[in-house]
């Protein structure tokens, strides 16, 4: 079996100039994800020009953006590979729910949702399957006020390195552990009383 050969520095070159800046919709006066279709993005490559370069980084930070249900369509309508996206900003808007479809996204791996109204722990459970997330934030929304909030998001999401712009230390992840098995001990006991009471 042959191994392939390592890329040369032409190689390298030519793939690093075929990705484009950040698609930056920020500021942009959107209220649903799908008015990006008809917007020009602040920097970057122009609508009519085509998005002809990857593109990794998408923002929708500092809109009325409530709902992220379609950011996949969306997402797939304006970028040339999908498949490439590895960060989205949708900070400073007005999202209450974290939409399941952002599990699509294969190579996620920052994620800004600071400064909205996400008020469930139920919420973090959506981004269990985004394998490749290692950047959160969440501050700035109710559930960061939360009894536990650090210890849940880090104990749910066990891949995250930094979590609202703070580094996970090895005690963040001890303390998450310790929060995780005695929440799972509160629950089974809650059940236990539940079926003695019944």
């Amino acid at each position: 079996m042959a191994l392939a050969s390592p890329k040369t520095n032409i190689e390298i070159s030519r793939m690093v100039t075929k990705v484009g800046p950040p698609l930056d919709f920020s500021f942009g006066n959107l209220s649903a994800v799908t008015d990006a279709m008809e917007e020009e993005p602040r920097k970057g490559t122009k609508a009519k020009e085509g998005y002809s370069k990857v593109v990794t980084a998408v923002r929708f930070n500092n809109n009325s953006i409530s709902e992220l249900s379609d950011v996949v369509p969306t997402i797939r309508a304006i970028v040339v590979d999908f498949s490439a996206v590895s960060w989205l900003d949708f900070s400073f808007n007005d999202v209450i729910h974290i939409h399941e479809s952002l599990a699509q996204f294969p190579n996620l791996s920052t994620l800004y949702l600071h400064g909205n109204h996400i008020v469930s722990f139920n919420e973090v459970k959506k981004l269990v399957p985004l394998m490749s997330l290692r950047i959160l934030t969440l501050h700035g929304n109710p559930l960061e006020s939360l009894d536990g909030y650090r210890n849940y998001v880090i104990g749910t999401l066990p891949c995250l390195k930094q979590l609202d712009f703070s580094a996970v230390t090895k005690q963040d992840r001890r303390n998450a552990e310790n929060f995780t098995k005695l929440c799972a001990k509160r629950f089974a006991s809650g059940k236990k009383s539940k079926k003695r009471e019944d």
